[in-house]
């Protein structure tokens, strides 16, 4: 791996990532498991190999990323091992920009203190956060994949089945590849791991929108949909604090960012256009296909983690166009967009390290110290909400769906309807009724930051006994009431 090897004179590599680490590691160490990143851990840790496999249909996402993490899953029961792995990921990739790219020092500095880099990538533990990692690879290997062709195809086999929103991006740079050597038989193995990585998302995730209710739901204001992403990718991409506290009101700080943000990204497209044609169709189709997906599917939910996929497709493109080059033009438009998301930088660090990411461990250890689990039920209405509080009560499992009646190991993304509190009360005289002496528990989850209950429970027939305060997370939050019958 020639392209790799280090000039040992240059020890700066070495030094910035390993100062990068100290400084992301103390936010992972600090960051409470939300939702979706314990459902890939307890998936991984109580489904079998082949389980995995029919199960993935439902998560709507490739096999790579569990299968990263199964091991340690199988063998450890904190969820710390695949927060290190993305973490050591981010790690890896911004050894990589320091050591392999051609942009100057300080357009190398700024992307290193971004908000995706110094917070969301290595923090938020879930598959985007190997993103950069293949991407980068994949820039360095770019113009040398006659040379390095199993590097090259396997990184892309890996990143066609780390992320659908990745298909697009990886599906050009494959054919680019195969069209490229397609006469080459010492690189038939190559090209059946780059058509393989074609075939497997598809093959896999075939009926994931007739299976996953985040996916499969009618959409019939495109237009509102078309605004709303574009409105959420511009201010979380720039703060995401803003859309959380519904501080959407005009005002010079509202106004000048989002213009800022729009006409930076024009000025990005220009360039990558000018500089070269089939870096653009790449880079334009790679971020329209995504922005396609997310207004036909996920218009309600443009986490800056994805979003900040499309400032490493960025990255990647300006990497290859400046080659041997270093164009001060191209390298001024990335250190400004990139400068544009310090403010997420410092709200997210901060805010993760001061606030509760999620409230599920505080309740967990709630629960803990004042319920005798032995001789309690504590019911869940909502599960895709309730997954991380599971977590930090496993191994057992004390969380139950009263849909199913079955403890919550991990979710299926499907309908399950909000009850009242009077098919609660319902529901528990029905366990009265059969026998069931122990302490009846209902968890509900509440809008924090719209200050209501989805149905105003009577006091009457349950008491609270704990509500959870405010968190990174505003959809996981709960009030714990004991059934007073």
């Amino acid at each position: 791996m020639a392209e790799l090897k280090l000039n040992r004179l240059n020890i700066k590599p070495f030094v910035i990532a390993f100062f990068y680490a100290l400084i992301t590691i103390f936010a992972v160490l600090n960051h409470e498991t939300w939702a979706d990143e314990a459902q890939v851990w307890m998936l991984t840790k109580y489904i079998s190999f082949t389980g995995l496999f029919t199960h993935l249909v439902n998560e709507g996402h490739p096999p790579f990323f569990y299968l990263l993490v199964m091991p340690f899953a199988k063998l450890f029961n904190n969820i710390i091992w695949m927060q290190l792995i993305c973490w050591f990921s981010s790690v890896l990739a911004i050894f990589l920009l320091w050591n392999n790219s051609k942009f100057s020092s300080l357009t190398k500095a700024v992307i290193t203190f971004s908000a995706p880099f110094i917070y969301f990538f290595p923090t938020i533990a879930r598959s985007y956060s190997i993103i950069p990692l293949l991407v980068f690879l994949l820039a360095i290997f770019h113009n040398k994949t006659k040379e390095r062709p199993f590097i090259y195809s396997i990184t892309l086999f890996l990143l066609f089945n780390l992320h659908s929103i990745m298909y697009i991006f990886c599906a050009i740079l494959g054919i680019r590849f195969l069209l490229k050597n397609f006469k080459d038989k010492k690189l038939t193995i190559p090209s059946i791991i780059v058509i393989l990585g074609f075939l497997a998302p598809l093959i896999l995730l075939f009926k994931t929108t007739s299976s996953n209710v985040a996916i499969n739901f009618e959409n019939k204001d495109y237009i509102a949909s078309i605004a709303r992403v574009f409105g959420l990718f511009i201010f979380n991409s720039f703060d995401s604090f803003f859309i959380k506290a519904n501080s959407l009101k005009p005002n010079f700080y509202s106004i000048l960012m989002p213009i800022l943000t729009i006409l930076s990204w024009l000025f990005i497209n220009v360039l990558i256009f000018k500089n070269n044609k089939k870096i653009f169709l790449l880079f334009f189709l790679s971020v329209f296909s995504q922005f396609l997906i997310y207004i036909l599917t996920y218009s309600y939910h443009i986490y800056p983690t994805r979003i900040y996929i499309v400032y490493v497709i960025a990255i990647f493109s300006f990497w290859v166009i400046l080659k041997d080059e270093n164009k001060k033009l191209l390298n001024l438009a990335l250190i400004f967009i990139f400068l544009l998301t310090f403010i997420n930088s410092f709200k997210n660090y901060y805010g993760d390290l001061l606030f509760d990411y999620t409230p599920s461990y505080k309740l967990s250890k709630y629960i803990k110290q004042n319920i005798d689990l032995n001789n309690s039920e504590i019911y869940i209405d909502n599960p895709q909400y309730s997954i991380a509080l599971a977590y930090y009560l496993a191994p057992k499992f004390y969380l139950i769906n009263i849909h199913n009646e079955k403890p919550l190991k991990y979710i299926y993304w499907k309908n399950y309807p909000l009850l009242s509190d009077e098919n609660w009360r319902n529901f528990f005289i029905s366990k009265r009724n059969e026998g069931n002496k122990k302490e009846l528990y209902a968890l509900i989850n509440y809008n924090y930051y719209q200050g209501f209950l989805v149905y105003d429970f009577s006091e009457k027939y349950f008491e609270p006994i704990y509500k959870t305060g405010a968190s990174l997370v505003p959809s996981e939050t709960f009030t714990l009431y004991k059934f007073k019958e």
